[in-house]
């Protein structure tokens, strides 16, 4: 499977590429993401582990193709939308790219970009094994050890069955049937979406961080785990990123 986004300020652009992409999209095992007709808006949202290809103007304000693509692609396959050739040379001597496409461009065209340069050449996730044991050291005289799919969510929100809320700084990670692990994890919920991100956890909203291996139904933005009465709420902010990452693992 093939993620891609698209980023265009002109929104009748986006529809129209994203309408020839999708006639070979079976094909090519291409998912879409998410489209931004703002590259501004595409650099505060866009999570780069939850994509593989960027599809991106050129010619853009506030942030143009080269500059948001530095920004948020990195590691990813590129693939420039130009309305000219003149462009040609300083997109090459800027970036490894995989291809630029002529607007408007034909299918074949794309077809050729794939199967030349994207098919093959995405970097393959990196997931941990969730049998391995995570250690997260806090402070200098604790250490907290768990494995993975042993915790179910980890908040710093009091939840339904009244628990008493976490310290100030603090988390509680939180097991099968909402069983408290470990009090007060003196650790931010974004220090540890980036720790345990490989572990397939994945932040949901500013309080919560939930194993996805766990997830047993997703209702627009609600979420249950199974063995837990607890339920959650997606951010607006996350949902994009938390759809994307959720079909991935389930692979559709």
């Amino acid at each position: 499977m093939i993620r891609y986004i698209l980023v265009d300020d002109d929104p009748r652009t986006l529809e129209k590429v994203k309408t020839k992409i999708n006639t070979v999209a079976n094909d090519y095992e291409l998912q879409h993401i998410a489209s931004f007709n703002s590259s501004k808006k595409a650099f505060e949202e866009v999570n780069e582990d939850d994509y593989d290809l960027l599809i991106v103007d050129f010619d853009m304000p506030v942030y143009n193709g080269i500059e948001l693509a530095k920004k948020i692609a990195l590691d990813k396959k590129i693939i420039f939308l130009t309305s000219t050739t003149d462009n040609e040379k300083l997109i090459i001597n800027n970036l490894d790219i995989s291809g630029y496409l002529s607007k408007p461009f034909e299918i074949d065209e794309f077809q050729k970009v794939l199967k030349n340069k994207v098919i093959g050449k995405i970097k393959p996730a990196s997931i941990t094994n969730t049998n391995s044991t995570v250690t997260l050291p806090i402070g200098t005289n604790r250490d907290v050890r768990f494995q993975p799919n042993q915790v179910y969510y980890i908040s710093i929100a009091r939840n339904s069955t009244n628990e008493k809320k976490p310290d100030k700084n603090c988390v509680h990670i939180y097991g099968e049937n909402d069983e408290i692990l470990f009090q007060n994890v003196r650790k931010s919920i974004n220090e540890l979406n980036e720790t345990l991100k490989k572990y397939n956890f994945k932040k949901i909203n500013q309080s919560t961080l939930i194993n996805m291996l766990h997830i047993k139904e997703r209702d627009n933005i609600n979420i249950s785990l199974f063995q837990c009465k607890e339920t959650f709420e997606v951010a607006a902010k996350e949902k994009i990123s938390f759809v994307s990452k959720l079909r991935a693992k389930l692979g559709f």
